[in-house]
């Protein structure tokens, strides 16, 4: 005999069952914490008798490992050799913790710094409290020190060998690899366990902060096949949940993986309890949301079909969920209708060297849609590069076009800095680099949205 499971959910699961020579199958499920296994014998005694192909068993509790013993019989009272099964079954729905529960709402933020790391190809690999502290804090001219940044982005797009970003000439990261990325920001004295600590020491200086800082945690793309752009590659790669290969050519399945690392990650962040730091939602790591007749290969993404039911999850737990379009991305003009809550379009303009994307444009694309900013910058403006006084000055020009359209002050703000450069800038001694780090600094901390 055969058996498998078809699907399951957060009180049921759902076994399809295969047999010869056999009139009909006995199964026992049970939790599996309740005894230790049955044997055959005891399976064919004292199980349920099933003569159907396909059997649904209910009144299950969620989030809950369960083991399914199974003989195949015949009347005369033999049985077959045993066939067992293990399932995990989901939530029944959304079920904030109480810390989430707590919030009149989603969390907000005005200050985001993204913090690229996971893959073994970032210089360098880790986040400890170190490398967190000039972000954490920052000391000015006369040395006062003051909080900076209110919020953390733990971004990753690749886990070398593999994407987890959508359009990536790089085979499809599966479970594995989502849980890799987990385990790297989770790590001892790495990622949000470091930033705890970093600002837990700002602290004792300082006194706490006026609320905890926020960490925004990346979500890898479901990709739909194991080569993106190959349609005749696997959609089954990913791998098993509760029990079940998913397929990620169904969007409930897609979905299904969203909820299972949104669910992983609030799962830490609640063991954790953390004194200084807290989750405040997730973060879309696609930078286009292409659909029908909006961007390149909507065929190949099919967002519309998933992004709006994880907004929905996010929203139920207390949860936000952010997403930073490169300039003029598709789905730039119609991100609300995702459920995004906030949305940072990137000017790209640091590294416009054509002039193809003026930032006259760029301001007038996020005001008639909503949209806040990203900034952006990293090593050519440090003054050991050559021609680095030109960058220099496109960063200074987004702080001023900032504040001369009326971003600063009345949208959120997030901030890209290459792989390290703002740190970069904070231990730097050339008198250029020195100028502008408190120059950036400053302006992040008057942020008028802060008060």
């Amino acid at each position: 005999m055969s058996l498998v499971i078809e699907s399951s959910d957060g009180e049921s699961v759902t076994l399809g069952i295969k047999w010869l020579n056999a009139t009909h199958v006995r199964m026992v499920c049970m939790a599996t914490e309740d005894k230790k296994a049955l044997t055959g014998a005891e399976v064919a005694a004292q199980g349920t008798k099933y003569a159907e192909e396909r059997v649904t068993i209910g009144g299950l509790t969620p989030m809950t490992t369960y083991t399914v013993f199974a003989v195949a019989c015949d009347d005369a009272g033999g049985y077959s050799g045993m066939q067992v099964v293990q399932f995990v079954t989901e939530y029944a729905g959304p079920r904030p913790y109480e810390w989430e529960s707590a919030r009149d709402g989603i969390p907000s933020y005005t200050d985001l710094v993204l913090c690229y790391g996971g893959s073994t190809h970032r210089t360098p690999f880790g986040w400890n409290k170190e490398r967190f502290a000039p972000f954490v804090t920052y000391t000015d001219e006369a040395g006062g020190e003051h909080w900076l940044f209110d919020s953390f982005l733990c971004i990753e797009f690749v886990m070398v060998p593999y994407s987890i970003n959508l359009g990536q000439k790089r085979t499809s990261g599966g479970r594995e690899q989502w849980q890799e990325l987990i385990d790297y920001w989770f790590g001892p004295d790495n990622g949000v366990n470091a930033l705890e600590e970093a600002v837990g020491e700002a602290a004792a200086r300082l006194g706490a902060p006026a609320g905890k800082r926020k960490v925004v945690m990346v979500m890898p793309d479901p990709i739909i096949y194991e080569e993106y752009a190959d349609t005749n590659t696997s959609t089954t790669y990913w791998g098993e949940l509760n029990g079940r290969r998913l397929d990620f050519a169904k969007a409930s399945d897609r979905i299904a993986a969203y909820k299972w690392y949104i669910d992983s990650v609030r799962r830490l962040f609640d063991e954790a309890d953390y004194r200084y730091v807290e989750l405040a939602g997730f973060y879309i790591v696609s930078e286009d949301l292409a659909t029908p007749g909006d961007g390149w290969n909507p065929e190949l993404k099919r967002w519309e079909e998933v992004i709006p039911e994880v907004a929905e999850y996010l929203h139920a737990l207390n949860e936000s969920l952010c997403w930073i379009p490169y300039n003029r991305a598709a789905g730039y003009r119609n991100w609300k209708r995702f459920g995004i809550d906030y949305a940072y379009m990137q000017p790209n303009y640091f590294w416009d060297d054509k002039g193809e994307k003026p930032l006259s444009r760029f301001f007038s694309d996020i005001k008639a849609n909503d949209l806040a900013m990203e900034f952006e910058f990293d090593d050519a403006l440090l003054e050991k590069t050559a021609g680095s006084e030109v960058y220099r000055r496109r960063l200074r020009e987004y702080m001023d076009g900032a504040k001369e359209h009326g971003i600063y002050g009345r949208k959120p703000l997030a901030y890209y800095h290459g792989q390290n450069t703002l740190y970069e800038l904070s231990v730097s001694a050339a008198a250029e680099d020195r100028k502008l780090y408190h120059e950036f600094c400053r302006f992040v901390l008057d942020n008028p949205l802060r008060k």
